[in-house]
């Protein structure tokens, strides 16, 4: 009996422990979408009562809703948390991000992309991407670099990204004569573009994943090849680089 008592001491022991070791891991990090859900008709007017500056365009809201259910919500250039309460939403805190409009008549405006990502499990960051485009003879280029900001307690921001690759895709004529239209198979640019994919490692560490893709048309005279390459990148947002260690073709930035 004695024997068994032990067993039995020694079981409740090891559950114990085990439970206690679940409780210390915290949930993984992740990345987290904005979406276009509709809020209801009391959260919207909530929302309106304590932050008027967000109603203009509710249609246009963005929100998610975080593993301590707090409500996030992004319209254009701002940011709002708020806390569920028994009395309904309250404002938690809001921020601004300055984004830097170029000619208002062109449509390639910098804007927040609609993900909110941990850098912790209680610090946020948010991505501002710029775009622009150029045109050339026959090609063209579409690119966009992305800055991140954490979101500060006080309302403020912190950019501790700046101007990264985030995407770009280039074409380049490689037809000028009928021989080459006839030895193109119907390819008659060099396409090459770049795409990036983000992985939340640990708490301040990001993977950052480069894919790069170069197609040469048949007709090209360019000595390179078609090829995909990938990086990875482990990127410390204590101290990120100012610039990814990817191969400087990949790091389009525009001819300008």
């Amino acid at each position: 009996m004695k024997y068994d008592k032990k067993i039995s001491a020694r079981l409740i022991l090891t559950i114990l422990g085990s439970c206690m070791m679940v409780k210390v891991y915290a949930a993984p990090l992740k990345i987290l979408d904005f979406n276009q859900k509709q809020l209801n008709a009391v959260e919207q007017r909530q929302i309106c009562q304590q932050a008027k500056q967000l109603c203009e365009q509710p249609e246009k809201w963005r929100s998610l809703k975080t593993p301590d259910q707090k409500l996030w919500l992004l319209v254009k250039d701002h940011i709002a948390v708020f806390t569920s309460s028994q009395t309904g939403l309250k404002l938690d805190r809001q921020w601004e991000i300055p984004l830097v409009e170029k000619n208002k008549d062109v449509d390639e405006q910098p804007f927040i992309f609609p993900k909110l990502f941990l850098m912790t499990q209680t610090r946020y960051a948010i991505a501002m991407i710029s775009p622009f485009s150029e045109m050339y003879s026959g090609g063209g280029a579409n690119i966009e670099r992305a800055s991140f900001y954490e979101l500060l307690d006080n309302g403020k921001t912190n950019r501790f990204i700046t101007d990264y690759p985030f995407s770009f895709s280039r074409m380049i004529r490689a037809c000028f004569s009928e021989q080459d239209y006839e030895q193109s198979k119907g390819k008659c640019h060099d396409e090459d573009g770049l795409s990036l994919d983000i992985r939340p490692v640990k708490p301040m560490l990001w993977q950052f994943r480069y894919f790069y893709r170069l197609e040469v048309s048949p007709a090209s005279d360019s000595d390179e090849k078609s090829y995909k390459g990938s990086r990875n990148l482990n990127i410390n947002l204590n101290q990120a680089p100012r610039q990814p260690n990817i191969p400087e073709q990949w790091n389009y930035a525009g001819q300008g």
